[in-house]
């Protein structure tokens, strides 16, 4: 073993209690070493670009990298789970870490466009070994555009080795979305009620009920950041009249950056559980002065499940 990656390893012998030999978490990953829990780079493409549905997320490295991160996480779309389907790498070797890869990362771009030509967005990230031999991506990325000329592309510059763990890559990619790409994009408004839904990835469907509440209320979802969402969905988060945040931790920073920069206020709910739900709708509905919408929900709700709920009361 390498002795830097000691701290992220160790191999249970037969007999041996783990928890004497538990590895170091909150330290900077060493590059080339997969350790417990996810790096930067993870954290800003698992979790956060990985889930759009309709963009192809390139990964700017060794295919293991693109690997790590591909069809690990249930986040299922409305169109056919196209983000998780496929993954897209730049599959760099050993020639490239030497001689450098930004001429395969163009030819990768270009090749992805052409095998999806109905997709036009693109979110590219830098990994480990990108990041170490300084491969400027984005002169990359603007040479593409111009070339193809109707396609956007988003750079996350986040390798694995830039924090101690995956919040590291949150905050990467919620601020540059911010700095980048919030403001460029329109969407077009059908509702005098819009909100952002921050923070909610569509664990196994869960937006999908978010969606189908906010309808019954009258309210227009400007954009999912990110579950069920899409590239252009996100440049119009700048529309929204309220932020409405389900994990802080992952994006709390966007909807702080949006209330700086655009004046939208910003609750934080959490949508699991009976109480927990009522209690997220009621502080939609009474910032829009909707109360009766939301109790009306909340009400149909609760008798659709009641029910099924006595049986579980009964017997816990």
């Amino acid at each position: 073993t390498i002795p830097e990656r000691e701290k992220h390893i160790y191999i249970k012998e037969k007999g041996e209690d783990t928890t004497q030999f538990l590895p170091s978490a909150h330290v900077e990953t060493i590059p080339g070493s997969l350790s417990e829990r996810g790096c930067s780079y993870c954290g800003a493409k698992l979790v956060i670009g990985g889930v759009l549905k309709d963009t192809i997320q390139l990964i700017h490295g060794p295919v293991g990298c693109a690997y790590d991160t591909w069809h690990t996480k249930r986040y299922p779309s409305d169109n056919g789970n196209f983000q998780l389907k496929y993954v897209w790498s730049s599959d760099m070797k050993e020639q490239h870490v030497v001689f450098g890869g930004e001429k395969l990362l163009k030819k990768a771009m270009l090749e992805a466009f052409a095998e999806f030509p109905d997709i036009k967005r693109m979110m590219v990230y830098t990994t480990c070994s990108t990041a170490l031999i300084g491969d400027d991506i984005k002169p990359v990325v603007k040479e593409v555009e111009k070339e193809l000329g109707d396609v956007d592309i988003f750079t996350v510059e986040c390798p694995g080795f830039a924090g101690v763990s995956q919040s590291k890559g949150h905050h990467v990619f919620n601020m540059g979305w911010m700095t980048d790409k919030v403001g460029t994009y329109e969407p077009e408004i059908t509702s005098p009620y819009t909100i952002n839904v921050i923070g909610d990835y569509n664990i196994q469907g869960d937006t999908f009920v978010m969606e189908k509440y906010m309808e019954k209320m009258g309210i227009q979802i400007i954009a999912h950041f990110t579950g069920n969402g899409t590239y252009d969905s996100l440049r119009g988060m700048h529309r929204a009249q309220l932020n409405v945040t389900n994990c802080a931790r992952s994006a709390g920073y966007i909807a702080n950056e949006l209330k700086k920069k655009y004046g939208i206020p910003r609750i934080d709910v959490d949508t699991w559980g009976f109480d927990y739900a009522k209690e997220g709708l009621r502080k939609i509905g009474a910032f829009f002065g909707i109360e009766d919408r939301a109790e009306a929900v909340i009400a149909e709700e609760v008798a659709k499940y009641e029910s099924k709920l006595e049986w579980y009361k009964e017997r816990l």
